[in-house]
């Protein structure tokens, strides 16, 4: 009869090492799930295209307009800036390219090169940046 009970005593033991082991298993497996899905949900919402789109006008349209003079350029940019701001904030983010200090060359009053700041925040992403541009192109 004292078999009986050894027998079903390790039974019993296993059947609980064996239920912990698959505990144990599926709580992993289920960080695992979650953390794939939580990242893959990131990449989906990363605005990397508004945000390249917002370089673009940097390098390209701000940069084709240094040869203007100082309060040209600086009113050119000012308003360029408003626009995007108007832009994003009908999409519900924000997004703000300034420059905050442009330079005149020292042969004529026409912009040599000037410091820009990249801003957007939307979907639960906040990208900033600051960018030294001249004619070669931006750093």
């Amino acid at each position: 009869m004292a078999r009986v009970n050894e027998s079903g005593q390790i039974i019993i033991l296993f059947a609980l090492v064996v239920s912990g082991i698959i505990v144990t298993l599926s709580v992993i497996y289920t960080q695992n799930l979650l953390a794939g899905m939580e990242s893959s949900r990131t990449i989906m919402v990363f605005p990397k295209e508004e945000i390249k789109n917002l370089r673009d006008i940097v390098e390209n349209d701000f940069v084709d307009h240094m040869g203007l003079r100082k309060y040209e350029f600086d009113e050119y940019t000012y308003n360029v800036s408003r626009d995007i701001r108007l832009l994003y904030a009908q999409k519900g983010s924000y997004a703000d390219v300034s420059v905050f200090a442009s330079y005149p060359s020292e042969l004529s009053d026409t912009v040599s090169y000037f410091n820009v700041r990249i801003t957007y925040i939307g979907g639960g992403v906040e990208y900033n940046d600051t960018t030294l541009c001249r004619l070669e192109g931006c750093i």
